[in-house]
């Protein structure tokens, strides 16, 4: 094999291998719990300035929506908290909020931690565990035994 060939070819693999490394790397958040998060505000290697996933649970204090003028016109942004224990997380959002979100649910932000206990979401990932617990209800009634005086759900 001629030693151009050889060459080229290394160059190719050594360039596929950068790509993909890289790509992977810019499309990974690092995940954090908001009193992990928390509790490194005011060491050396706060997450300040960072994209991360942070998880947790929305605060009971109902999501407060403002307006911020922009050059496209005015937003609409929501703001509320995400709490772990007693770590609280401040978020603001510009854009809708999911239909499953509600007080003392699990969410997932995904954003810039832009100050010590202040994010700027970019997503907002919320479950709602009461549709799969509504379908359990349904199971265990179709288990009875027709002894037991069992009807179908009516739906």
């Amino acid at each position: 094999m001629q030693p151009r060939y050889v060459a080229g070819s290394l160059l190719i693999a050594a360039s596929l291998g950068f790509l993909i490394a890289s790509s992977m790397k810019a499309g990974t958040l690092k995940s954090v719990p908001v009193a992990d998060l928390r509790a490194k505000d005011n060491l050396p290697d706060s997450f300040v300035g960072q994209h991360l996933r942070v998880v947790g649970f929305v605060g009971n204090d109902p999501v407060k929506k403002t307006g911020q003028e922009t050059p496209e016109g005015l937003v609409s942004v929501s703001n509320f908290d995400v709490v772990e224990g007693k770590a609280v997380l401040s978020v603001s959002y510009s854009d809708t909020l999911p239909d499953t979100f509600r007080c003392g649910g699990p969410v997932q932000i995904d954003g810039l931690y832009v100050a010590p206990g202040v994010m700027q979401a970019d997503h907002v990932l919320t479950k709602c565990p009461s549709k799969y617990e509504a379908g359990q209800s349904v199971l265990k009634q179709y288990s009875k035994t027709p002894a037991q005086g069992a009807q179908p759900a009516s739906m």
